[in-house]
Formats: C-alpha cells, sequence, structure tokens
C-alpha cells in the first residue's frame, strides 16, 4: 500500500481527502492548531513554516505522494499580513517541492481560482494568470514554483468549494444553511460568478490524480458557471429553506480588504477528458449533498 501524506488535513477539503485515501493508501496528515475530530491515519502537530522539522518528518516517513492543501486561504487576512501569507503559502510550497524534488515524491498542489482577475470568465489552463490579491498573488508564485522545481508533479486549482466538513473547517454552504436554520437574512453576491465544486467530488477527483501518471495544470471545478445568489436559490431548493430569507447584493458593494474578482469560473473540458470520476454540476452537487444525511 502507498503512502500518501496529506498536508492541511483537518481542514474542510484535507478531512475529506482524509476519510476518502484511508481505503486505499497508508495515510500521513499533518494540522497546525485544529485537531480532527475523527482520527484515521497517521496524525501530526507539524509547523510546515518550520523547514527544517518538516526535512526531518518527509525523510521519516517517506511518502510517495504529497498532496498539499494547507494554506492561509482567508483573503483578508492574507491582505492585511502579506508577510506572514507569503511565509505560509509560498516559502512553504517552496520547501515542498524542494523536498519533493530531491525524495522522489509526486506533489499535487492545490491552487485556486483566484489566481485570475476575473476579467474573462470560464478560464482555460493556458490562461495567463493576473491575480489581483495577495492571497491570489500567492497562489499564483507556488504554482510558478512547483512547476519549475518539481519532476512529478500537479497544480489542481480548485474553485468555491462546498459541503459538509468531515473532520473540521468550514465551507461557504455550511455558514448558509447555519444562517437559514436561525432565520437570518443571508446576503449573497449575485455578480461575482465561480464554478462551486462538493468537496466530496473535489476530493475524488484529487485522489484519482495521486494514482495517475499526470503531469501539469488542471481546473477542478464544477460543471457550471453560477453566482453566489443562484447557488443560494439551489441550496434552498434541495434543503426545504425559505428563499426569502435570501438577499442579493453586488460585490462592488461589500467592503473587504481584499478585492475579489468578478468572475473566475473555470473551463473544465481538459479535466472532464482525463479524469474517470465526473466533475458534478451544482445541481447534481447538492442532490448528492443532501441524499447523503
Amino acid at each position: 500500500m502507498k503512502r500518501l501524506l496529506i498536508t492541511g488535513a483537518s481542514g474542510f477539503l484535507g478531512g475529506h481527502l482524509v476519510h476518502q485515501a484511508r481505503r486505499h493508501w497508508e495515510t500521513f496528515a499533518t494540522y497546525l492548531t485544529h485537531p480532527p475530530r475523527r482520527k484515521s491515519g497517521h496524525w501530526t502537530q507539524i509547523d510546515l513554516t518550520r523547514h527544517a522539522e518538516v526535512r526531518e518528518y518527509l525523510e521519516l516517513i517517506r511518502p510517495q505522494i504529497i498532496i498539499h492543501t494547507a494554506a492561509m486561504s482567508n483573503l483578508d487576512l492574507c491582505e492585511e499580513h502579506p508577510l506572514w501569507a507569503e511565509a505560509v503559502n509560498v516559502q512553504t510550497t517552496m520547501n515542498f517541492a524542494s523536498y519533493a524534488c530531491r525524495l522522489g515524491i509526486r506533489l499535487i498542489y492545490v491552487s485556486s481560482d483566484m489566481v485570475f482577475d476575473g476579467a474573462k470568465g470560464l478560464y482555460e489552463e493556458t490562461d495567463r494568470v493576473a491575480p489581483i490579491s495577495v492571497y491570489g498573488g500567492n497562489k499564483a508564485a507556488s504554482e510558478e514554483i512547483v512547476r519549475h522545481h518539481c519532476n512529478n508533479w500537479v497544480v489542481a486549482r480548485t474553485a468555491l468549494i462546498y459541503g459538509k466538513p468531515k473532520m473540521g473547517g468550514s465551507s461557504f454552504s455550511e455558514w448558509m444553511e447555519t444562517r437559514l436554520r436561525q432565520g437570518f437574512k443571508v446576503p449573497l453576491f449575485h455578480d461575482q460568478f465561480r464554478s462551486p465544486i462538493l468537496v466530496d467530488n473535489l476530493a475524488e477527483a484529487l485522489l484519482e490524480l495521486a494514482k495517475s501518471d499526470f503531469i501539469g495544470t488542471l481546473h477542478l471545478g464544477g460543471a457550471n458557471r453560477t453566482d453566489r445568489y443562484s447557488f443560494g436559490v439551489q441550496l434552498c431548493d434541495f434543503g426545504g429553506y425559505d428563499p426569502c430569507l435570501l438577499e442579493a447584493i453586488s460585490m462592488h458593494a461589500a467592503h473587504t480588504k481584499a478585492p475579489r474578482p468578478a468572475d473566475v469560473s473555470l473551463s473544465i473540458q481538459k479535466s472532464q477528458a482525463l479524469l474517470k470520476n465526473p466533475l458534478l454540476s451544482t445541481e447534481e452537487g447538492l442532490r448528492r449533498m443532501f441524499n447523503s444525511r
């Protein structure tokens, strides 16, 4: 059984990866401040910015594949603390890329649709990156590091992720459902477009890539382009919530530290041709999410 290391494993995506990987991999998982609610596999608390400790850890466990999900992903926090964000998001990736190359490890780097400026939409893998936020800039810089320092690598750009946490973390859809259950208004952008993807579906795709020999950049988004308000209407329909609680607002009226791109929807034609696991539309993903409860 091959050894797989998942960083940021107590987070939203990381928890789903660990849950699915345990059936087919000897799974190693790292976390920093939030221990997992449920443990399976080999868990280690480690600060990934302590590069000597990380190097010793990798040489000890000798994984064949790393899925690097750990990141400082709050856009506004990154904007307020750019040096901290650079240390966590870029320098850590640089060190993982160097270790992976030296030790012969396959590295799957989880990037983001935030590497684009949002002027075009339905971005393809070959489109030029032009981030407008610190976080997006971190991700774009890390992508280049992975491409230039690794021999066996995947840059997997993900979109807005929704679903129910498995071991920790939270999600956009969980925040929405909490407010809807409590009868609170849910303000949602009607003019920002993404390609939302169900977390279970994303984890399946990443683990399929871990087993494959594909090398390159790949977009892992859902099968349709939508705005947050329309997504909210779909969620209310499947979950039986009152859609009158949804409030359509403009992203331009929101007071945020970090600028948000208007349309970072992703073209997934390349992924659909490559992967056996289909990438689901929001309708398919929400149906699966609610049917699994």
